[in-house]
């Protein structure tokens, strides 16, 4: 092996073994490594972040609920802090700008080529080894444990013996491969609109910013009915582009383009977020309808599909939005923007009504606060919103597999009903269970524990040690 864990020795043992290395499997990994673990993180792609790097996701949502109180912190923040000392995340309000939408309190938006450094240093520094460019093939098992992944890269296929493993792949891939139950999309099977991202340049912002001011009822503004404001009252008050960094309307000009077939008729409104580059937009306006997010075959229509509609989408822009008559496709995301895959079951499931009551429990181990957002297979958008502004609990049964012992699962796979898990997909809770996930399975190494045996109580106060929220 190289020094600074840049290569491998392949068949060898550790203590933990992080699968997917997305946001959640990046702060698992580092959680790991920090509590003393020796441990691995793997990845199919050549770099780390997951949709938020090679899906081109444009922000973290949302490091607060809608009273303002920051409820991710720990390694989260660290990654918010080291991206805005190298120019990757607005320096106002600790990198989380106030959201004019009103569908969460903040946006965090963070810039991928940043992010990318940001990650890999910060998992270098804490002793974690990198596999990358590498598949998982399958789970070896002895009973109902896993106790090793088949995995595959130019070197061939190999075998990595852990003690514990965690599954951040988002499609629970260990967890299925070990026969473990788990759930996919609604009654039907049918899962949530897939989306594929890009970024246009040249966009006069100001521009933008001075239609929504004169025309507030064409966009969502104080979605939540916490906020108590009109949307006049709103916009009113805007004085810059950052102060609405994820904005979401053009009702009119959809309705518009769509009858003259200028616009796919997948979605009522479409969605961009500000970057840290001047001029610089993430556009979210596409909608993959009827595609399975664990079938290689369809995964591949769907990239097609996607790809022709992201310049349709850009046309659209050009042609309806002011402000965009200039701009131009800067680049296409390398990753689908899969929102719903499998869900496992687990010891404990997190519920709509508890994430509506903003239910808390003895068990957390992480918050959450976006509002419930479910792109229905038909394309209808619903969101539902957390009462009074507060935020949920994440107990950690919700991270452990039923059936499947050796595993603990990070990320949008966690056991949930399906309009809990519309909000506990996005990137802020995900990265507070990959923290919690990381730090049980240093635990599990240490001790011997099953994961389903860590006791709570000591997890909840090593993760409050870390300066994480539960």
């Amino acid at each position: 092996m190289t020094d600074g864990g840049w290569m491998m020795a392949l068949d060898r043992d550790y203590d933990v073994v992080v699968a997917g290395a997305g946001m959640a499997g990046v702060v698992a990994a580092i959680a790991a490594a920090r509590s003393g673990a020796r441990t691995l993180l793997t990845d199919r792609l050549a770099f780390l972040g997951g949709n938020m790097t090679a899906g081109l996701l444009g922000n973290f949502l949302s490091f607060h609920n809608m009273k303002g109180e920051q409820i991710t912190d720990g390694i989260p923040q660290e990654i918010v802090d080291a991206c805005i000392e190298l120019g990757g995340a607005f320096r106002e309000h600790r990198g989380h700008l106030p959201n004019a939408y009103g569908n969460a309190y903040s946006v965090t938006p963070i810039d991928p080529e940043v992010l990318k450094l940001v990650t890999q240093k910060l998992c270098l520094e804490a002793g974690v080894e990198l596999l990358l460019n590498t598949y998982i093939a399958g789970t070896v098992t002895e009973g109902r444990r896993v106790t090793a992944l088949r995995i595959v890269n130019k070197s061939g296929e190999s075998v990595v013996r852990a003690k514990v493993f965690v599954d951040a792949t988002g499609d629970a891939d260990l967890v299925a491969s070990a026969g473990g139950r788990f759930q996919l999309g609604n009654d039907e099977g049918r899962v949530m609109s897939i989306s594929l991202f890009s970024r246009l340049g040249n966009v006069d912002l100001d521009k933008h910013l001075a239609y929504v001011k004169a025309n507030p009822d064409e966009f969502m503004l104080g979605e939540d009915p916490y906020i108590g404001k009109t949307k006049r009252q709103i916009a009113d008050g805007l004085k810059h582009w950052m102060d609405y960094p994820l904005v979401t309307g053009h009702y009119t000009a959809v309705k518009q383009a769509q009858a003259k077939g200028e616009f796919h008729k997948n979605r009522q409104r479409v969605v961009f977020q500000v970057t840290t580059i001047p001029g610089v937009v993430v556009l979210n306006a596409t909608s993959l309808l009827g595609y399975d997010p664990t079938d290689g075959q369809s995964l591949t229509r769907a990239a097609l599909e996607g790809r022709e509609q992201i310049f349709s989408v850009w046309r659209f822009f050009r042609d309806y939005v002011p402000g965009f008559d200039k701009s131009f496709v800067l680049d296409s995301a390398a990753l689908l923007g899969v929102r719903e895959s499998r869900r496992i079951v687990g010891t404990r499931t997190l519920t709509t009504d508890m994430c509506v009551a903003g239910q808390k429990n003895d068990d957390d181990i992480a918050r959450g606060s976006y509002c419930l957002d479910v792109h229905q297979p038909s394309g209808v958008i619903e969101h539902m919103h957390i009462r009074d502004g507060e935020s949920y609990g994440i107990p950690y049964g919700t991270l452990i597999p039923e059936e499947v012992d050796g595993v603990i699962v990070a990320g949008r796979s966690l056991a949930s009903e399906r309009f809990a898990n519309g909000s506990a997909r996005c990137q802020a809770p995900i990265m507070g269970m990959g923290q919690a996930a990381g730090v049980a399975a240093a635990l599990c190494a240490e001790h011997g524990f099953q994961p389903r045996e860590v006791p709570v109580g000591q997890l909840r106060g090593i993760l409050r040690q870390q300066g994480a929220v539960v």
